[in-house]
């Protein structure tokens, strides 16, 4: 995983929200939770709207939010963060769901299909019944469990290779506590390590990242200081690639090239990439 960043500013089509807030008022104004849910079901169309998904899949480079993977094959789901008709927690009670968010688009997160499926309704919170409709921060004191792609606590999951062809979702080194609690509910509500093509195709560029490395380490050997450098210079621009928001599992080449190049190598990979995204911000 890794931050989805919405520019200042950005919000989906302007009739859609139009139709969103229309929608959420009759939400607050229904008799009760049937009328609510019979509402929700016939409008469900809404978060499956075209516009709004074509603007959720450039926000992150047709990434899904939880996995980076590009879905050519299934389709996305827009994944209600918070659910909207019940929420679980993990061991399997259940309670009220967020329904006054069922059309904010601030509440979706866009899914690869089969890990939305397997999220379901499970939304873990270490204080229940907290959320409340009349009062938005409530949401941010329930402590909930599941990292959001919106938040810089993606950063928390890592990745590592092993011998079996596959690179896995785990926890940064050293986390502890609450942050390891998190990253692993995560990890087994998304099922981010259940999918054998997934964790193949993280393998694949973490081998990619790591060819990269031993290149910069072999010219070391160069005699010639420009050989050296070019060679070196050749090796950190790959991996910056690699490493980019635009890239399919960038997260992954960044765990290799923390966890596996040497220091002077990560200080230039990480010049590289503040360099580019300052030219990108000036653009």
């Amino acid at each position: 995983m890794r931050p989805v960043h919405v520019p200042p500013g950005s919000t989906p089509p302007k009739d859609w929200l139009d139709k969103a807030a229309v929608l959420t008022e009759q939400l607050r104004n229904a008799p009760d939770n049937k009328a609510r849910v019979a509402l929700i079901f016939a409008q469900r169309r809404l978060w499956r709207d075209k516009h709004l998904l074509d603007w959720l899949t450039n926000l992150h480079h047709r990434k899904c939010w939880y996995s980076e993977a590009r879905e050519s094959v299934s389709s996305y789901h827009v994944d209600h963060f918070r659910p909207k008709g019940r929420a679980a927690q993990l061991d399997g009670s259940e309670r009220p769901g967020y329904w006054w968010l069922v059309f904010d688009w601030t509440n979706y997160r866009l899914c690869g299909q089969l890990l939305n499926v397997k999220k379901r309704d499970v939304f873990p919170v270490t204080y229940e019944n907290v959320a409340n409709e009349g009062k938005p921060d409530s949401l941010n004191i329930e402590g909930h469990l599941l990292l959001d792609p919106l938040s810089e606590d993606a950063w928390l999951v890592s990745f590592e290779r092993n011998d079996d062809g596959e690179c896995l979702a785990g926890p940064c080194p050293g986390l502890q506590g609450h942050d390891l609690m998190r990253v692993e509910a995560t990890i087994d509500i998304l099922g981010l390590n259940r999918l054998a093509a997934l964790t193949r195709n993280r393998a694949d560029v973490w081998d990619k990242c790591l060819a990269r490395i031993q290149e910069y380490e072999r010219a070391g050997s160069e005699p010639v200081m420009h050989t050296c450098n070019a060679l070196r210079a050749v090796a950190a621009k790959a991996l910056v690639e690699l490493c980019s928001e635009e890239a399919e599992f960038s997260s992954v080449a960044k765990a290799c090239i923390e966890k596996m190049a040497p220091l002077p190598l990560r200080h230039y990979v990480n010049d590289l990439l503040q360099h580019s995204a300052l030219r990108e911000r000036a653009a």
